[in-house]
């Protein structure tokens, strides 16, 4: 009797793991990461140091910078270029605010050292937006890079 028992239980153990995700989605994610080795990772288009992104907007590019940190973190330090805008990653995927982004014009999305841009940029990209990067380091990079010599000039 506690043989079956004990062989009933591990079947129903290990049915409930076979089952225990949803195999679609994990399809579908295995070929998305498929092709991220070290090599393509490592050659990445994704990330845009710092100085690029100074760069760009010292010469007025068209560019729009995806502030996804909290709003408590925004209220500290915001960024407040003019094609700014500040959607916290758990907000970002709303249709709201993915209609406020352009498809046409680099995307550079901004957190604190670079984690949820990183993730926001991906879930972005899968979504059909092609110009997404992520600004490497974040806003320490920024502030790190940040200089007389690099620093967008101001309207005079």
């Amino acid at each position: 009797m506690k043989k079956i028992i004990y062989s009933t239980l591990t079947l129903a153990l290990l049915s409930v793991n076979t089952i225990a995700y949803d195999s679609t989605k994990a399809e579908e994610l295995n070929t998305f990461y498929a092709h991220m080795t070290q090599k393509a990772c490592a050659d990445s288009k994704l990330f845009m140091p710092a100085e690029e992104v100074l760069k760009m907007l010292r010469e007025k590019k068209s560019v729009t910078l995806l502030d996804v940190r909290t709003e408590a973190e925004a209220s500290i330090i915001a960024v407040s270029e003019k094609h700014a805008l500040h959607f916290p990653i758990e907000n970002l995927f709303e249709k709201k605010n993915l209609d406020s982004l352009p498809n046409n014009e680099p995307i550079v999305v901004i957190c604190h050292s670079g984690t949820r841009a990183v993730l926001a940029a991906i879930g972005l990209k899968r979504i059909g937006f092609k110009q997404v990067h992520v600004l490497k380091g974040g806003l320490i990079a920024l502030a790190t890079e940040d200089n007389p010599k690099n620093a967008p000039l101001l309207p005079q």
